[in-house]
């Protein structure tokens, strides 16, 4: 009998935290000035997993002109899912291509590849136009970062010793 509460009470909490987490993408949508209807709120609240993918561009085909903030807000408050987000938003506006990928790179710039690689292959003749968009947007993140006075240094030179910078004569 303890058992079936404890399932119980652990189902109704994982439920529950999926209804948090689709509010707070409508909340961030609602934040970022996304004007939404009732039915629009309601449908991003309800949807789930690759269904709030599909809602988001829904949004972003209905209101062309807001897809970048519409998929930086959902983005922000879902980043786990920023590549599926980016890439149904593109396929629903491709003309938004870069905005939408550049927007969704800054509110989500640890997911910056997969973001890119995801809006390539929804648009693939924006290819370069995206690979810019989120190279810049990608840029600035880290410009940001830096002058907030945290310390986010990388280097493409490998920590390993070796290679010294000499080519080799072979």
């Amino acid at each position: 009998m303890r058992k079936t509460l404890t399932g119980l009470s652990l189902a109704l909490t994982l439920a529950s935290g999926q209804a948090f987490a689709d509010q707070d993408t409508a909340n961030a949508l609602q934040a970022a000035g996304v004007a939404l209807t009732e039915a629009q709120v309601q449908a991003v609240v309800a949807a789930e997993g690759e269904a709030l993918a599909t809602v988001i561009a829904d949004l972003a085909a209905a209101n062309p002109e807001a897809a970048a903030a519409i998929v930086a807000a959902a983005v922000a408050a879902n980043p786990a899912q920023a590549a599926a987000i980016t890439a149904a938003a593109v396929k629903a506006v491709p003309a938004q291509a870069a905005a939408i990928t550049a927007a969704a790179v800054k509110a989500a710039p640890a997911q910056a590849t997969a973001i890119t690689a995801a809006a390539v292959a929804a648009a693939p003749a924006q290819a370069a136009a995206i690979t810019a968009a989120a190279n810049a947007a990608a840029q600035s993140s880290v410009a940001a970062v830096t002058s907030s006075g945290k310390s986010n240094t990388t280097s493409s030179v490998p920590s390993s010793s070796g290679g010294g910078g000499a080519a080799s004569p072979n």
